[in-house]
């Protein structure tokens, strides 16, 4: 990012101290000798601003082919540049020619994206805390992150920008500009092209205007085609490379544009036991069992039906749509309703707001063979196993070919529940035919199960078991199928055993697409963190991005990217919604920006260079309707 000179407002706004205000007051006494008082005050008055921060982090890479690390590291590394004085340019052993310019923060070798990727997503360790980036590892920026002095036709580079907001929500704004479009004078072979394509130096006409950044952009398009040697505005490279910015919402480094076309089919694998109907705000108050709003299950229905709105119909015009379908699971697994038409929305919309919680301590209903004295929990239970496995099965009865399959898992907390075969097996009124195993069955034993069968087989064993047969179910799907996995983790942070909950979801969710997207490249997790202060339809729309395509900001030349950034961009936490959402703290959030010199562009390039910035804004929510465009306003 070039320093900017032009804009006179900060990249963002932190509200300032108002300081500490004490007031005080004192009681008076009236009479002679012995007197009655009585003094009250309010003492310790303190008003304190809130803050807005905005923090970054990056992944920068380029492609400009091999043998070049030492003239990058002259660059980059030089102590007295403007760049991040931490930079530590490295080539990828795997992909010679590529390099990894910069990264913040570290987070290991940075040869392997993997850390920063996952970091950036969301960061779990082991024992399920998280470990993504810190507030004091982030940056203010304020120093360029390209700096490239030998661009060829056939490079390419890109920069992942993660944005970190601390303590408040806040609107987001995106600018930037182009500051510098030169010739830098015109060699020979560069003239030769020049005259091939007729261009014309302004500087031979006194009725063109010399140098002017506008009369340049306004004729970048045209028929005719100018130039100046030697000013700051009239060469071609700005109107040469291509650029594009667009939501990364998986940050993985590449853009997911999705362009086969196809149809998908979603299972939505729904977590309904009996820790759903708590109140978001009161987590683990039984007196607030509900289904209405302020509940768990309220905020899945809604952004369960924002899902739905958003799914594809009449893709490419072929009379197909998305279709979704939804498993429940407490205890044992159920189908709610089958894979459904995008186009018939009414009717999943009637589906989605039929979905119930149970609540604890139910039973399910029926008579025998299921005895809800022999199991204090009821059907609430946490058997996510059961429900992977009714998604694969709705997933695999209603398989079309040439859809994808994805199936989206939302729990909100650990596994407390697995199916036991024996437990069907043992007794006499199962309906199920003896299989001979133990613990989890597998999927073809299941298949053959009844409801019976499932009531029978829940059993409420150790979560550490639970969560076992939970990853050993995820790994078959994975293996057996090509059924991708997304995992969401609602609400975590208010449930008891977290981490295992955080542990096991990830675990379960399939590996997206590696920065690289190659066959051997090991991809960051689908798995979502979606904190119970956060509206649930961001991580929805987050996810749908990823599974439908990510949505571009602008794309063109680079000439045009940055008119568009130039203009003010408001950044949008959630595409589903009509309205502009603000961006929530502590949720970290991706652009990317990527360039590319064509191999089909030639001389008329030669010794050109562009100077561009990328700025970004963020302003309190509360007070403000986020109308504000503060590049509008500093005249960019």
């Amino acid at each position: 990012m070039t320093k900017n000179n032009n804009f006179k407002i900060s990249r963002r706004k932190v509200l300032g101290g108002l300081g500490a205000v004490g007031i005080a007051s004192a009681g008076a006494g009236l009479g002679t000798t012995a007197f009655f008082s009585d003094s009250e005050s309010f003492d310790g008055n303190t008003i304190t601003a809130g803050e807005v921060d905005l923090k970054m982090d990056y992944r920068i890479t380029y492609e400009g082919g091999p043998g070049r690390l030492e003239e990058l590291q002259r660059i980059y590394n030089d102590p007295d540049g403007p760049y991040n004085p931490d930079v530590e340019v490295k080539e990828l052993p795997d992909y010679p020619g590529t390099y990894v310019l910069d990264q913040v923060p570290r987070r290991g070798n940075v040869i392997d994206p993997t850390p920063w990727v996952e970091s950036a997503n969301v960061g779990v360790d082991d024992d399920g805390e998280f470990a993504g980036f810190e507030r004091d590892e982030l940056t203010d920026a304020g120093f360029p992150l390209f700096q490239l002095h030998d661009v060829k036709p056939g490079d390419y580079g890109e920069a992942t920008i993660s944005m970190h907001l601390f303590d408040n929500p806040a609107y987001v704004w995106l600018g930037g500009g182009l500051r510098r479009n030169a010739s830098n004078g015109v060699n020979d072979p560069e003239q030769v092209r020049l005259d091939q394509l007729g261009a014309t130096n302004t500087a031979d006409y006194s009725a063109l205007p010399d140098d002017d950044p506008t009369f340049f952009a306004e004729n970048a398009n045209g028929e005719a085609l100018y130039y100046n040697v030697d000013g700051d505005w009239g060469g071609q490279l700005a109107d040469a490379i291509k650029a594009r910015v667009w939501y990364d919402e998986n940050c993985n480094n590449i853009f997911d544009e999705r362009e086969d076309g196809k149809p998908i089919d979603i299972a939505l694998v729904l977590d309904v036991s009996g820790s759903m109907t708590y109140d978001l705000e009161n987590p683990g108050d039984r007196s607030l069992d509900s289904q209405d709003e302020g509940s768990r299950i309220f905020e899945a229905r809604e952004a369960i039906k924002q899902l739905a709105a958003n799914l594809r119909t009449d893709i490419d015009g072929t009379g197909e749509d998305d279709r979704l379908g939804l498993v429940k699971f407490g205890g044992i697994d159920e189908l709610e309703f089958p894979l459904t038409d995008a186009s018939d929305l009414t009717t999943l919309n009637n589906d989605i707001d039929a979905i119930e919680s149970y609540t604890f301590g139910q039973d399910d209903g029926s008579s025998a063979p299921f005895d809800p004295d022999d199991t204090p929990f009821g059907i609430s239970g946490t058997n996510i196993g059961a429900g992977l496995y009714g998604g694969r099965q709705m997933l695999e009865d209603g398989q079309v070919n040439g859809r994808r399959q994805i199936m989206i898992v939302l729990g909100d907390g650990a596994p407390t529940w697995s199916y036991e075969s024996e437990n069907v097996d043992d007794n006499d009124e199962a309906d199920a035919d003896s299989s001979g195993e133990s613990g989890f069955p597998s999927y073809s034993t299941w298949q053959d199960w009844s409801r019976n069968d499932k009531l029978i087989a829940m059993s409420d064993v150790n979560n550490t078991t639970a969560a076992a047969d939970t990853v050993a179910v995820a790994d078959e799907i994975k293996d057996d199928t090509d059924i991708t996995i997304v995992s969401i983790g609602f609400g975590l942070e208010q449930v008891s055993q977290t981490g295992l909950a955080r542990t096991t979801l990830l675990s379960i969710a399939s590996e997206g697409v590696g920065e690289f997207e190659s066959d051997d490249e090991t991809g960051v997790k689908l798995y979502y963190e979606a904190p119970a202060s956060v509206d649930l339809s961001i991580i929805f729309s987050q996810i749908a991005q990823v599974v439908l395509g990510e949505q571009v900001i602008a794309e063109g030349t680079l000439r045009e990217v940055l008119e568009v950034l130039a203009e003010g961009v408001p950044l949008d936490a959630n595409e589903f919604t009509d309205e502009r959402d603000c961006y929530p703290p502590f949720l970290t959030r991706c652009l990317g920006f990527e360039w590319w010199l064509p191999t089909d562009v030639k001389n008329e390039v030669q010794s050109d260079s562009v100077e561009f910035d990328i700025s970004f804004y963020a302003e309190q929510c509360r007070h403000n309707d986020g109308s504000n465009n503060p590049f509008a306003e500093a005249g960019n």
